[in-house]
């Protein structure tokens, strides 16, 4: 198992990650936003940061790290973890922790003062994933879309 920044050969793998994730969260998403933000997301690195999760050089996860958001009461950038998924094959050997804990590692080498990562209120197997790797949650998220579907 080995973790490293995503490029443009891991793009079909990631993308069908990311629409594995988006019917979970009962979203249907589409294939070409999905390419279209995957290459957002390799040519804006300063922005966002892509990882692979491999197994025997296979893409088997994925995550995002968007850095660049500013706190206020800190002064200083913060992050946020997205689109954090494993197989489904894959899941239950540690690899989401793993993934995780990289892009934590990561985080802290960008300077960023704190994560924030969001999931579905049923998926408890997240919650207590990210509660044990030091996650700790006294809010309520809301979203407001401001654009209309296609």
């Amino acid at each position: 198992m080995s973790i490293r920044q995503a490029g443009p050969e891991d793009e079909d793998e990631v993308c069908s990650l990311w629409e594995q994730l988006a019917r979970y969260y009962g979203n249907k998403g589409s294939s070409a936003v999905f390419k279209k933000s995957f290459r957002y997301a390799l040519e804006n690195s300063d922005r966002v940061l892509v990882f692979v999760l491999l197994s025997e050089d296979m893409v088997v996860g994925t995550g995002s790290l968007h850095q660049g958001h500013y706190s206020t009461w800190a002064d200083q950038m913060y992050g946020h973890i997205e689109d954090l998924i494993v197989a489904e094959n894959y899941r239950g050997q540690g690899l989401g922790r793993k993934l995780i804990l990289h892009m934590v590692e990561i985080a802290r080498d960008l300077g960023l003062c704190r994560l924030e990562l969001n999931t579905l209120k049923s998926n408890q197997a997240a919650h207590r994933l990210y509660e044990k790797i030091g996650f700790s949650s006294d809010s309520v998220v809301y979203e407001m879309p401001l654009l209309k579907e296609n």
